[in-house]
């Protein structure tokens, strides 16, 4: 059939006659072997083949059983894979043809010149061999025109021959003017071949799953894959039939997918039925992702009318932009925000400053750099404590306020204290520098022995602040677990922010190694993420959101003098009316707060009133709130300092001289110790064993810390005592070498 085939490139009746002839052959030799019913059969065989070869040959179809392209009745087809005829060279694979003829884009010498009308005949019967050469890739339809074209032809030359060969000069005259004037000729005209996706990337895809599937070469591709015309339409889809006996597995249904992607242009997404009375993948075009909604730069305040809602900014949910909303009555009410310095976490403290003024809440700010509130400074309402002394004062009072209002608030209690109580909001900037510098006045000010009480007051704050009304936002550099006392304690910090540039380490800590890190633009002042303990709605990880935080500093006075004037007791600096003596000594038995309260051995003086407010009639003075409180009232001639505004003189005692502390790795930069941090810590275990005491220093839970004094003196023991050991190490050898 090839070779018939092949006659006069498939065209004519030639084709035709000669496979008569062969069927007439074959019947004629099996006729005079066998009985009456085997020449019967092969009769009916033989009639079988031929009329198969006449609908084939008259249907444009190729006579050999394989096709040789993927031509259909209307449409051409592109040439199988791998085929020599039309391959491109292997050297001029991915190279640009810089250079399509010589007719174009060469100059010609005078011996080419007179030579070139010869060329373009050349060339145009060069390109009419080649047109030739590719019947098989011609539509069905042009094939069996030419196929059948000698019936008319030749009942034309019977009616009518001089006619007829008329007709065929013109065709002829036609088709010597197309080549001439075409590319192999003049190059006037040209027709670009158009592949279809399925042309292109199908007998690719079919190759590689064919062996996969384990499918007979034989197979057409037509039966088990399709591949779209145009992959980027709307609805395009791969779908390819699986064999029943295909056993697959998670190795061949990877294989299968890989071979899509690495073969089909785009992203497909794979959904297999094997489960269904035909097995077959069909791939669809993963749709493009949506465009992130981009955050504004800016964002302004504005007032939930809420308490327990606070607005902090707007965040990107999905592909929406909605506003961030941090609840506070939840079960883990107290939030906080992360970031190295410069980071714009200290501007974002000012957000729960104003949500809490304006529904009434009393907020105390303690800010060891002194000046990161100063917008909030002199407001009814808020109190800020700079020194570490006020600080820890002011962290006492707190603890004791909460406690006091639970005990405000069980059955029986006074009513009057009850109706006294008010929401609290602690704000704490630098929580880790606060427990540094504080560990730091308890140990080397306060000369103090064993660990002091505070993280253990932190620690009770958020497990018990929730139901008094009594809450915390912290400001810290990471929400590591040293910071808050444990994990069940930091567990509380239900809303977790983290500003500006953040490392693995600390988005660990803060959200879970497990939760993938935002890709947020850190250039963007105070740009974040945020989380509030809700779940991924896809994933098993925290929902982290990229946040934009209100930009609320330049309004904060304003915003905050048209707050409701907070209690007199608040604003002169004395503590809750609702902490009872009783309350008070219950108290200091379970955290021992008192010493650190105004009056204590370790705390600021009490507040004393030494003008009135504008307005207002005097209050109870100085003594009776301590008398109130059982601490001792104030001794006259004590130094007063001025509140920025109110008219208010409140009493206070600034920090002791506290000396400078250093961690291992700052003392090495230094040049306090002659080791790095590493080394320095095994001489210090080695030192213990040997009778040399380690500096006792101070810690923030995460790193210790020590004065230039305790190193000096442990690096000059240290190197005291190496003569001796080597001294004593040579004469232990001298004696194993005597004995």
């Amino acid at each position: 059939m090839e070779l018939i085939d092949s006659l006069t490139s498939g065209a004519g009746v030639g084709g035709l006659v000669l496979t008569v002839l062969a069927v007439l052959v074959v019947m004629a030799n099996q006729g005079g072997k066998g009985g009456t019913a085997d020449f019967n059969r092969s009769i009916e065989a033989g009639a079988a083949a031929l009329g198969g070869g006449v609908a084939r040959y008259l249907s444009g179809r190729d006579l050999a059983a394989a096709p040789r392209s993927e031509a259909t009745w209307w449409r051409g087809g592109a040439p199988p894979p791998d085929d020599r005829r039309t391959e491109t060279p292997v050297a001029a694979l991915g190279a640009e043809d810089a250079s399509t003829s010589a007719v174009e884009h060469r100059s010609a010498g005078p011996v080419l010149g007179s030579l070139r009308p010869l060329r373009v005949v050349g060339g145009a019967v060069a390109g009419v061999w080649r047109v030739l050469r590719i019947w098989h890739r011609w539509p069905r339809a042009a094939r069996s025109a030419v196929r059948l074209a000698p019936l008319p032809l030749a009942w034309g030359v019977w009616r009518d021959g001089g006619a007829t060969v008329g007709v065929l000069g013109v065709l002829a005259a036609l088709v010597a003017l197309a080549a001439l004037t075409g590319r192999s000729g003049l190059g006037w005209w040209t027709v670009d071949p158009v592949w279809s996706d399925g042309q292109v990337y199908g007998p690719g895809i079919w190759e590689a799953a064919r062996q996969v599937l384990r499918v007979e070469e034989t197979e057409p591709r037509s039966r088990w894959l399709a591949v779209p015309d145009d992959m980027k339409a709307e609805g395009a889809r791969i779908v390819l039939r699986l064999p029943v006996r295909w056993v697959g597995g998670p190795e061949g249904v990877a294989a299968i997918e890989r071979i899509v992607d690495a073969r089909a242009p785009g992203e497909w997404d794979a959904l297999w039925h094997r489960t269904k009375r035909e097995h077959f993948v069909e791939w669809t075009r993963r749709p493009a992702p949506k465009r992130r909604p981009v955050l504004p730069e800016f964002v302004p305040w504005k007032s939930t009318g809420d308490p327990y809602a606070v607005f902090f900014g707007r965040a990107v949910e999905g592909d929406e932009i909605v506003d961030a909303i941090i609840q506070t009555q939840t079960a883990t009410p107290h939030w906080g925000v992360a970031g190295d310095t410069g980071s714009g976490k200290s501007t974002v403290l000012y957000i729960p400053v104003v949500n809490g003024r304006q529904n009434g809440e009393l907020i105390d700010i303690l800010d060891t750099k002194r000046n990161s509130l100063r917008q909030a400074e002199g407001a009814s309402g808020v109190r800020i404590h700079k020194t570490v002394r006020d600080c820890i004062s002011a962290f006492g009072e707190f603890l004791a306020s909460m406690m006091a209002a639970e005990a405000a608030m069980e059955k029986g209690a006074d009513p009057a204290l009850k109706s006294m109580l008010v929401s609290r909001t602690l704000v704490i900037d630098e929580l880790p520098t606060l427990f540094k510098l504080a560990y730091c006045w308890w140990r080397y000010g306060l000369k103090g022995k064993g660990a002091p009480p505070f993280a253990d007051w932190l620690g009770i704050i958020l497990l018990q602040g929730r139901s008094s009304n009594h809450r915390v936002v912290i400001g810290t550099q990471q929400f590591a677990n040293a910071f808050f006392g444990g994990t069940m304690e930091r567990a509380q910090i239900g809303t977790r922010i983290n500003v500006g540039q953040t490392d693995r380490v600390s988005w660990g800590v803060a959200f879970g190694q497990s939760t993938p890190m935002l890709g947020y633009p850190t250039d963007i002042k105070g740009r974040g993420a945020f989380s509030d303990k809700r779940k991924h709605p896809d994933a098993d990880h925290l929902w982290v959101r990229e946040v934009q935080p209100c930009y609320i500093t330049p309004d904060v006075p304003q915003l905050l003098a048209a707050c409701p004037p907070a209690p007199q007791w608040f604003d002169l600096g004395a503590i809750a009316p609702w902490i009872t003596p009783e309350v008070l000594a219950e108290v200091d038995e379970a955290a021992a707060v008192l010493n650190f309260l105004p009056g204590g051995k370790f705390g600021p003086e009490p507040a004393m009133q030494t003008a009135t407010p504008l307005g207002e009639e005097p209050s109870a003075t100085g003594s009776e709130l301590a008398r109130h409180s059982d601490i001792p009232a104030p001794t006259e001639g004590v130094a007063v300092r001025v509140a920025a505004e109110g008219g208010v003189r409140i009493r206070g005692q600034e920090d002791d001289e506290l000396p400078d502390i250093y961690s291992l790795a700052e003392a090495y930069e230094r040049g306090i110790v002659p080791w790095k941090p590493v080394t320095m810590r095994s001489y210090l275990k080695r030192g213990e064993e040997r009778g040399i005491a380690r500096p006792e220093g101070i810690t923030d839970g995460q790193t210790s810390y020590f004065t230039e004094a305790e190193l000096t003196a442990w690096v000059a023991a240290w190197k005291a005592w190496e003569p001796k050991d080597r001294a004593a190490a040579k004469m232990k050898e001298e004696t194993a070498g005597s004995e």
